[in-house]
């Protein structure tokens, strides 16, 4: 197995090995050979990205930053919130190792140029996350999303 880096930076005990077969397995199963950097961090920091990179003041589960560069440099970095993670774990009944696994495969699906903003290409890219689930044995919903977004925007549009 060849070394990913995958960098806990939050005091939650992480699978980090089971992290690092996913990673390994899903970019296999996406022909990937570049290098991706892993970090998972907790609301503060993620907050700190979202605001510098998107301009959104909020959490969120996943972001992913491609290099643009190619082989042997690295495809792009993943950052995943793990407390974030801990709840859409608690929401949908998973463990928080199939929740990271899922945001890990949904990040490397960005890296790669899938995306989630319209309908069309969010059911592309769920649909490719339900296959490299079902190959690596992670539970991803068949409508799989982020489900603290729904609750937020479901909220929003209620009021």
């Amino acid at each position: 197995m060849s070394f990913e880096p995958i960098h806990n930076a939050t005091n939650t005990m992480v699978d980090l090995a089971s992290l690092e077969r996913t990673l390994v397995a899903t970019k296999e199963l996406l022909g990937i050979s570049q290098p991706i950097a892993i970090r998972l961090m907790d609301d503060a920091e993620m907050i700190d990205l979202n605001t510098r990179f998107r301009q959104v003041e909020s959490s969120t589960d996943v972001l992913t930053f491609p290099s643009g560069l190619v082989d042997p440099l690295p495809l792009g970095d993943i950052a995943i919130c793990v407390p974030y993670g801990e709840a859409q774990a608690a929401l949908r009944g998973v463990s928080l190792d199939d929740e990271l696994s899922a945001l890990l495969v949904h990040g490397c699906l960005h890296l790669v140029g899938y995306d989630d903003i319209e309908d069309e290409d969010k059911a592309a890219m769920q649909a490719k996350m339900n296959e490299i689930g079902e190959k690596l044995g992670i539970p991803i919903d068949a409508e799989w999303t982020s489900v603290l977004h729904q609750a937020h925007h479901s909220a929003r549009t209620e009021r």
